[in-house]
């Protein structure tokens, strides 16, 4: 019985060498691929396909877990993001309130320049009327026997004694 096979050209040039390297020809080794393949260990083939299953089942449980930390990463980058939006929020706020203690600041020492100048000027005014009592009181006391009595004194006192 015959068989026919037409390999590729890569395969045919790996069978020569093959055959060349064990110094048998390629129908020789054709015939021992066949017989290891048909009087094989089927145990190995079996453990083989529970390794790669096996092999299976880890990547894709790594690959599962690597979503996972993907996801979780994502997550904290959204945080983060968050975070420096309502840091810079904050910073922005700091520095208004920091702009209006300034300003509060100036206003304040404008105030009491203010104050100083009205305080200043009420001294000077009140300054201003004690002298002028104090001149009132010394021309009252001047004018005062100068003036003609008055009506009740002059109606208490005769007429002769008016000028007294």
């Amino acid at each position: 019985m015959r068989i026919y096979a037409e390999p590729d050209d890569l395969t045919v040039s790996e069978i020569d060498r093959a055959a060349i390297e064990k110094g048998i020809t390629k129908k020789q080794l054709v015939l021992e691929a066949i017989d290891l393949y048909l009087h094989q260990d089927r145990s190995d083939l079996d453990q083989a396909i529970k390794d790669r299953d096996q092999a299976r089942s880890d990547a894709d449980q790594r690959w599962k877990e690597a979503n996972q930390v993907k996801s979780e990463l994502n997550q904290h980058k959204r945080d983060l993001e968050a975070a420096r939006s309502r840091e810079d929020q904050l910073r922005s706020e700091v520095e208004k309130t920091r702009s209006e203690r300034d300003q509060a600041s100036e206003e304040a020492a404008v105030l009491r320049r203010d104050l100083e100048h009205f305080k200043e000027t009420l001294r000077l005014k009140d300054d201003e009327i004690n002298f002028l009592r104090g001149h009132l009181s010394q021309l009252s006391e001047k004018i005062t026997p100068a003036l003609p009595p008055s009506q009740e004194e002059a109606k208490a006192k005769h007429w002769w004694r008016f000028w007294k």
